[in-house]
C-alpha cells in the first residue's frame, strides 16, 4: 500500500516527472561540454606558451653560437659548424607552417653562412656585411659590403615558391661598384633549390619584447638569416 501511494496518481504527473529529468540531464550536459572546451581551452594555450617559450630559447641559443663562433661558416670547425646546425634541427620544430610561403620586404641581414663561396661575406682576409633586399614577390638581391661600403657587390636574383617548404632561385647578373659607383656588370647563369628549416617571428628580448623575423635554409649549405621587426 506504502508503494502504491507513492507511485504517481496521474498520466501527467509521470510526464512532468520525466521532463524535468530530461532537463536536469541537458543542463548537466550543458555545463559538462562547456567545462571541457574550458580546459582543453586552457591546456591549449598553455601548451602554446610553452612552445613559444621554447621557441624564443632555440632562437636565442642559435644567434647567440653563431654570434660567438662567427659568421662564416667555412673559418669554423666541423665541430663549431655542427653545434649551429644542431641547433637548427632543433628550431626547426617549432617553425611556422608552410615558412616558404611567409611574405618576404625589406632588408634582411645574414647572422651566419656554411657556404664556401663569397656569399657568406668572405673575400680573402675580409668579411662583409651581407644582406638580401627583397624587391617584390620575385626580385631580391643579396649584396656584400666590403671596406664599410667602399666596395659593394650585389648578385640580382629571382625566386619561385615551390611548396611550402622550399624555393628555387635563379641567379640573373652581378652587378659591381667602388665608392657608390658602379663599374662592371656581368650576367650569370646558376639556379638552386634552397629549403626552410624554420621561418618566423622570435622573441629574443622578453624585457624589451625585441622581436626578429629569423629563416634558417638550407642551400645545402646553412644560412642563418634575420629581419628587425620594429613595426611589430
Amino acid at each position: 500500500a506504502a508503494i502504491a501511494n507513492s507511485a504517481p496518481s496521474h498520466p501527467s504527473e509521470l510526464s512532468n516527472q520525466h521532463q524535468k529529468q530530461c532537463s536536469e540531464l541537458g543542463v548537466i550536459s550543458t555545463i559538462s561540454t562547456v567545462i571541457e572546451k574550458i580546459t582543453v581551452s586552457f591546456n591549449g594555450s598553455k601548451t602554446n606558451n610553452i612552445n613559444e617559450e621554447v621557441r624564443n630559447n632555440y632562437a636565442k641559443s642559435l644567434l647567440s653560437t653563431c654570434k660567438n663562433f662567427g659568421q662564416v661558416g667555412s673559418k669554423l670547425t666541423q665541430e663549431q659548424r655542427s653545434k649551429i646546425d644542431g641547433i637548427a634541427i632543433s628550431l626547426s620544430a617549432y617553425s611556422d607552417e608552410s615558412p616558404a610561403k611567409l611574405p618576404l620586404i625589406g632588408d634582411h641581414d645574414l647572422i651566419y653562412s656554411a657556404s664556401p663561396g663569397g656569399s657568406s661575406g668572405a673575400f680573402g682576409p675580409l668579411t662583409g656585411k651581407v644582406t638580401q633586399s627583397f624587391l617584390g614577390d620575385v626580385k631580391f638581391i643579396n649584396r656584400v659590403e666590403l671596406l664599410n661600403g667602399v666596395v659593394k657587390i650585389e648578385l640580382n636574383a629571382e625566386r619561385e615558391v615551390l611548396d611550402g617548404n622550399r624555393i628555387r632561385v635563379i641567379f640573373k647578373e652581378t652587378a659591381f661598384y667602388l665608392f657608390g659607383n658602379e663599374v662592371a656588370r656581368k650576367e650569370v647563369k646558376g639556379s638552386g633549390v634552397w629549403k626552410y628549416e624554420f621561418g618566423g617571428i622570435v622573441d629574443i628580448n622578453e624585457n624589451e619584447e625585441e622581436k626578429l623575423f629569423l629563416r634558417v635554409l638550407k642551400t645545402p649549405s646553412t644560412f642563418v638569416i634575420a629581419q628587425r621587426c620594429d613595426f611589430f
